[in-house]
């Protein structure tokens, strides 16, 4: 039996549930930036943070310019 192609308004649908659902994950995250911006504040570690970042991704895009990205 063969399957029916969707319709016009069902991928309308699909799509505009998806498009939902990726707002609200963004709306998620951006909370959870601020969040983790204020802990960082109020620790008063954001600039000890800032470096652990920075070195971090420094040792990430060497290990990708070795191959050694495992």
């Amino acid at each position: 039996m063969k399957k029916k192609k969707p319709t016009a308004k069902q991928i309308e649908t699909v799509i505009s549930n998806i498009i939902q659902q990726l707002s609200y994950i963004e709306q998620k995250v951006n909370a959870l930036d601020n969040l983790i911006g204020l802990y960082f504040q109020w620790k008063k570690d954001t600039d000890k943070f800032n470096k652990f970042v920075q070195k971090r991704l420094k040792e990430m895009q060497d290990k990708i310019k070795t191959g050694d990205d495992k």
